[in-house]
């Protein structure tokens, strides 16, 4: 499921008196749970002691959207009840899909439930702590944004849809230096996730995260980051695996992009641009846990992939690209920000005009570019610090910024 939302479905009807029953709630975290059976309950105490330590004041919720888990989740679900000064609510997913499902019925809850801010936060989070709802909350709650986004403290080869795509093209494009613009916590005002939920482009999936931050970019709501800290996530344990988990999100978020891309391209085409500033500011926090990755089999599956999309990469790039990664093919360290930029550009373009089944296999034939320029920068920052690697990533985002009039010639 990969259309964007029918606002056509609503919530059960017990769900929606238990909403409006509780109503106004100041302040309504939702979690998102599928097959998280290990990791949940630790979740939901830490939510439930941070929002009873920091808002003893405040009317407050903790919403539960269970997506259809297929282990013992709703099981674990059932052991956890809050202090009493906090409202506890359990849903299915308002319907099949995956984490932006979720997200809408937590929205819709909140809607009835008339919730002035809504935090977001997955169910499989190894390493939160009571702080953190506090954290990203108080911006929301003091008036002073609509949206906060999470600033974690992560490994040079994390974030691996994050760095070298998403956020270089989400800050040139729209403005704003979010460093994890999917970073998959967030929180939200009222406003906010008023447009979001009656917005035509809402996704069902993995796109949910950069959805939420470029609408509010392109809105011209108020987005600040917010929590500071190191992330552990039980789904960062399947980098070695990644068919199973990075690839279906980079197809989900990628094409989320591309099409929020076109729905505001008048928004983007027309924003004023200012420089940023280049100095690189150095970050001297805890040490992130290290990732591993497979180079030798991101390698083998750069250039395998590589030839069996040609076909389409030839119907989309100029022949002098074509010519250049076919060079970069057996070295595939020579894969550089320049050629990336207008390649990714290159992409956004070409989807803006492609029927559905073209864009499919549009994005199937930007993966191994992806992948073969994750490639290229794990190579470049190999025996450097999280600080050396952070400036690589830095200048490759202001390469966007420069070659922003290429993308606005070819769209």
């Amino acid at each position: 499921m990969n259309q964007p939302w029918n606002h056509e479905l609503t919530l059960q009807e017990p769900i929606q008196k238990q909403s409006q029953n509780i109503k106004p709630i100041d302040i309504m975290v939702g979690v998102l749970c599928k097959n998280v059976e290990t990791t949940v309950l630790n979740v939901l105490n830490v939510i439930n002691e941070g929002l009873y330590r920091y808002f003893p004041d405040y009317k407050k919720a903790i919403v539960v959207s269970e997506g259809n888990s297929t282990d013992k989740t709703k099981e674990v679900l059932g052991l956890f009840q809050p202090y009493n000064s906090i409202h506890k609510l359990v849903t299915t997913d308002i319907t099949t899909g995956g984490k932006g499902v979720g997200v809408m019925t937590i929205f819709e809850i909140a809607h009835q439930a008339q919730a002035k801010c809504v935090v977001l936060i997955d169910g499989d989070l190894l390493s939160i702590k009571p702080g953190w709802i506090q954290n990203i909350s108080n911006p929301i709650l003091y008036g002073r944004a609509d949206l906060t986004v999470p600033y974690y403290i992560r490994d040079k080869n994390d974030g691996v849809i994050t760095n070298n795509l998403v956020y270089p093209f989400t800050r040139a494009l729209y403005g704003i230096d979010i460093r994890q613009p999917i970073a998959g916590e967030f929180a939200l005002s009222r406003n906010l996730y008023e447009i979001l939920r009656n917005h035509p482009l809402f996704p069902p999936d993995f796109g949910v995260d950069i959805f939420i931050v470029t609408v509010a970019a392109a809105e011209g709501l108020k987005v600040k980051e917010s929590l500071y800290s190191l992330k552990i996530h039980e789904s960062t344990t399947r980098y070695l695996e990644p068919e199973k988990f990075l690839v279906p999100m980079f197809r989900r978020v990628t094409g989320s992009m591309f099409r929020l891309a076109q729905y505001y391209e008048s928004f983007w085409k027309n924003k004023p641009r200012y420089p940023h500033i280049t100095y690189y500011r150095e970050c001297f926090s805890q040490k992130p846990i290290p990732v591993k990755i497979n180079i030798n089999q991101l390698i083998e599956t750069f250039r395998t992939e590589f030839y069996q999309n040609k076909d389409t990469m030839t119907s989309i790039l100029p022949q002098d690209m074509i010519q250049d990664i076919e060079h970069i093919i057996n070295n595939p360290q020579k894969f550089d920000p320049e050629l990336w930029v207008e390649i990714v550009y290159s992409y956004a373009a070409a989807y803006k005009n492609a029927d559905e089944k073209q864009q499919k296999s549009l994005i199937e034939s930007l993966k191994p570019l992806w992948i073969g320029r994750f490639v290229s920068y794990a190579l470049e920052t190999k025996d450097m610090d999280i600080n050396q690697a952070e400036t690589v990533l830095q200048k490759q985002a202001e390469v966007f910024e420069e070659k922003f009039n290429y993308l606005i010639s070819i769209y």
